[in-house]
């Protein structure tokens, strides 16, 4: 399995940049890395139904209610990016699709589902999964175009790489 430097040096190779040993080290490169790794990696597990990266859960209600329009509320579980399913009511392919079920059942707020639904609440998740041994290789060679993309600019100052990048990426 690819390590987070593994991942990092795969991004660099594809922009045709030297390597880095570590992501700590005081380089132009594994600095700009560093700093995109984490957001990237979310923003890319949240694009897609990674399925290394669902995960179902049984949620209890919370005591108190919310101040008006439903009945319960449901605490989203930590490291959600992405509920994609409530209940039997499936989500579709992201949040503001939601003409796979009436809206009406349920709003997600913050950092709740808010409901009417009975407790305990079933639903699946995108989970962000930072540990790197527990990705897909296809994920692997996504995040990695994607993290090249990202960090072109500030290690390349090249638009035609830039471009290139995101055609990789695409």
């Amino acid at each position: 399995m690819a390590s987070e430097v593994d991942i990092a040096n795969r991004a660099l190779g594809k922009l045709g940049a030297a390597t880095i040993i570590d992501l700590n080290e005081d380089d132009p490169k594994a600095v700009a890395i560093n700093v995109a790794f984490a957001t990237v990696r979310q923003a890319e597990l949240r694009r897609r139904r990674w399925r290394f990266s669902l995960e179902r859960h049984s949620l209890p209600a919370l005591a108190d209610a919310p101040a008006f329009g439903f009945a319960r509320q449901f605490q989203l579980p930590a490291g959600c990016l992405r509920v994609i399913q409530i209940g039997e009511f499936d989500l579709g392919p992201n949040l503001s699709d939601y003409r796979a079920a009436p809206t009406e059942l349920w709003s997600i707020e913050g950092r709740k589902i808010l409901t009417n639904l009975p407790a305990p609440l079933k639903v699946r998740t995108i989970q962000d999964v930072p540990d790197t041994t527990q990705w897909d290789a296809a994920f692997v060679e996504a995040f990695a175009a994607r993290l090249a993309y990202e960090c072109c600019e500030r290690i390349t100052q090249s638009d035609s790489k830039k471009q290139l990048a995101w055609s990789d990426y695409r």
